[in-house]
């Protein structure tokens, strides 16, 4: 069975209104997110152990809030194989494409950052694992790029949260361990400083902890609550 159709987002997705006077001279370009997700079944497997909650259904929330704040920028590509995991971010308002098999975590980036360059939009490579991202985080960094491939290194400064490609050109995703170091040995720019929520991806229950610090999105909330010491937003 072949890939689901791609429908793109129209024009009547957008909000009415002027404009905000941009922030660089890239600021008024448009841009795709691209969000890659394992099936549930077999997500987030150091982090299930660890916490008190269903693990596909704490992995399932952990991209809701990452695909949610994100949708409050830009358009947003999920490439995932979950049909439990497509349905909930298709109602959200993602665009959902299925992973080309035996593709991997960045040959499915590769993939959607091809279906983003056919839409006339620059790609931009997001973790789906950032329950305490809002969409001001994202528009500030993706406002801060400039021509040149960029990343955010996470938290801990070893892996990457968000590699966004050079202008005109595909993203060439490097994610695994010590992706930072291999996005910058080809030539990605670091972008510093950058927002906190931004960095905190979550594979553990120390950084579940410190996301809900900054305050968890409403999807992660859910699934976790009564399960963390730390404060939860409200």
């Amino acid at each position: 069975m072949g890939a689901p159709e791609t429908r793109w987002p129209g024009p009547t997705s957008r909000p009415a209104g002027r404009l905000p006077p941009p922030t660089s001279h890239h600021a008024l370009m448009r841009w795709m997110v691209v969000v890659p997700l394992k099936r549930l079944a077999t997500a987030k497997s150091r982090l299930r152990s660890a916490v008190d909650a269903p693990g596909p259904a704490l992995a399932l929330a952990l991209a809701c809030d990452t695909v949610a704040a994100a949708l409050g920028h830009v358009e947003v590509l999920v490439v995932c194989d979950d049909p439990v995991a497509t349905a909930a971010l298709r109602q959200l308002g993602a665009t959902v494409v299925a992973e080309p098999e035996y593709a991997g975590l960045n040959g499915a980036l590769r993939h959607g950052s091809a279906l983003a360059r056919r839409a006339d939009a620059r790609p931009a490579a997001l973790t789906g694992d950032l329950p305490a991202l809002r969409a001001a985080d994202l528009a500030a960094a993706l406002d801060a790029c400039g021509p040149r491939a960029t990343f955010v290194a996470d938290a801990a400064g070893a892996g990457t949260t968000l590699l966004a490609a050079a202008v005109g050109a595909d993203l060439a995703p490097r994610f695994g361990p010590d992706s930072a170091a291999a996005h910058q040995a080809i030539g990605a720019v670091a972008l510093t400083p950058a927002p906190s929520r931004l960095r905190l991806d979550v594979d553990t229950a120390a950084d579940l902890a410190a996301a809900a610090a900054l305050g968890l999105g409403p999807h992660t909330r859910a699934v976790l609550a009564g399960q963390l010491t730390a404060p939860l937003a409200s």
